[in-house]
Parts: structure tokens; sequence; C-alpha cells
């Protein structure tokens, strides 16, 4: 099918379906060393392109109050948090939440755990910790996400991939369990990274049909392989190099009911060229508001 026929079809299938279409943030990692020059101007520029969020799990120098003071400056909604394990693991997990109150973000999106490709046991302890932190989170508005990278697709355990294990409903397999524990309890919800998932073999349209309504944000990273020789503005979302289907991917995100569309492209953490390059492909494409 032709490119200008695919984003007729996008939208026709956005419309069809009555969803309304994601709003767009960025993450503060895609331009971390703009940030720790000038955080503020680098939220305006942001703003200016026509992002409508952010979502950081660094912070720059910056309290809980002083981050609120920074995204309501630049006119950015603070999304969501994306922290690490330790981080909503007790006792430090009452002050998450301290600092999710007062920096005004009602979800934490949990990142980066690089767990045994041997041993599920391990990766059953990250379950432990999201589950327990969910349930503590929920009764204060706060919600609890599981963010994957490329590893998740391929380390595998019982012929499944580590994702697709993490979100099973069917016992406990090879673990060693005193009792019955599941794997990711209802209130578990994902932020999908899409392009680390087509990096690491996955299909992401398939992830969401397998966990329907559990994204409300999602990474868009482009789908790089080696960015080394690429120029700013040249690893965006929607370029040359990507690999990602974006207009495969993001009408099924649509219709699951993604509220957020987390831009991501990675290679230039000093140049806001590809960050402005992915908005103007997303919205060229028709797949935001």
């Amino acid at each position: 099918m032709k490119p200008v026929l695919l984003v007729f079809a996008s939208v026709a299938l956005l419309a069809a379906a009555s969803v309304a279409a994601p709003r767009l943030a960025f993450q503060a990692y895609a331009v971390r060393d703009l940030c720790e020059k000038d955080f503020v101007g680098t939220l305006k520029a942001a703003k200016a392109m026509g992002y409508e969020g952010i979502e950081t799990g660094r912070f720059f120098g910056l309290d809980a109050k002083g981050l609120k003071a920074a995204c309501d400056s630049a006119g950015l909604e603070l999304i969501a948090l994306q922290l690490y394990p330790h981080n909503i693991t007790e006792p430090q997990l009452g002050e998450t939440i301290r600092f999710c109150k007062d920096c005004g973000c009602n979800r934490i999106n949990v990142a980066w755990f690089k767990g045994s490709a041997e041993n599920p046991n391990d990766w059953q302890l990250l379950v432990n910790v999201l589950n327990h932190a969910a349930e503590v989170c929920a009764k204060e508005g706060i919600s609890v996400a599981y963010h994957n990278h490329d590893h998740e697709f391929k380390i595998r355990f019982g012929g499944r991939c580590v994702w697709d294990w993490l979100w099973a409903k069917d016992g406990g397999g090879a673990l060693r369990q005193v009792t019955a524990t599941p794997r990711f309890s209802n209130l578990v919800l994902q932020e999908l990274d899409c392009g680390n998932c087509v990096l690491g073999g996955g299909d992401p349209v398939r992830c969401l049909a397998a966990c329907p309504h559990r994204n409300p944000t999602v990474h868009i990273m482009p789908a790089i392989v080696d960015g080394k020789g690429l120029k700013p503005g040249e690893a965006g979302v929607g370029s040359a190099a990507d690999r990602a289907d974006w207009r495969r991917i993001i009408p099924a995100l649509a219709a699951d009911g993604t509220q957020w569309l987390v831009v991501k492209p990675t290679v230039h953490p000093d140049s806001l060229a590809d960050l402005e390059k992915s908005i103007v492909y997303l919205k060229g494409a028709s797949f935001v508001r």
C-alpha cells in the first residue's frame, strides 16, 4: 500500500473505532543533556513544538515542588515519573508517594529490571514488588505500571518471552512457590515501549491484544538498531532508520485507549532536532490531535 493510502487508512481506522487520538508527551531522557544545562528552557522549547506533556525519571537538581513549578511554567503536564524498582520497594515507597503528591503526578512507570535469563524466581521478585506497590499506591490515587526494554522480549522461559511470562495467569510453572502467587496483579498497568518491543523481536499490536486496555501511556521510541552516523534530525520517529511500523501500531494504541504517546528518540540527547522531526511526522500522519 502506498504511504498516502496508509495515512488515510490509519485515520479511517481511528474514526471507525470512535476513539480519541492520543496526546503527545516526551521523555526527558531523550534530551537529557539539554535538560542538565537548562531544564525549563528545554521544556519550553518542546512545548513550542506542540508537546503537551512530559515524563521524567531525572529531576535535574529539583525537589518535587521545584519539578512541578518547572513543568507548570513551561505549560506542560507532568504525566508520569519513570522510576526504578528500588524506588517503590519498602521502606522507600512512602517517600516516593510523597514525592508524587508534591509534584502533582499520579503515575509511576517502573523501568529497567535486568533479571536473570536462567532463573524465573529472579523475575518473581519484581512481580512481588510491583504488586505490593500497586496495591498501596492505588489507595493514594496513584497508578503503577511496568515499562519494558528489549531484553524482556529476548529472554525466554518455558517457550515464551519474559514479557508474556510476566503477565501470564496460568500458575507458577518453574517457580518454587509456597503459595500460588500470580504474576502481575490486575492493578499493575503496562507502559509498552513499542520501539524496544520491535528491537527485541516482539509485536506491539499483539502485545496490546494480549492485555487490552492496560496502556494509558506508551513509549514511541524509534526502533533504530545503530544510530552511529545519524545526524540530529535523522533519528526521530518515522525516520528512514526507524524499523517500527507506526501506521499499524498507533491506530491500535488509539483503539485500545492509550491516552499519551511518550516520544523518546535517544540517539542525540544534546539536540531537539529528533523530537521536532518526530512530532512533525506524527502530526503529519494525523496520528495525534
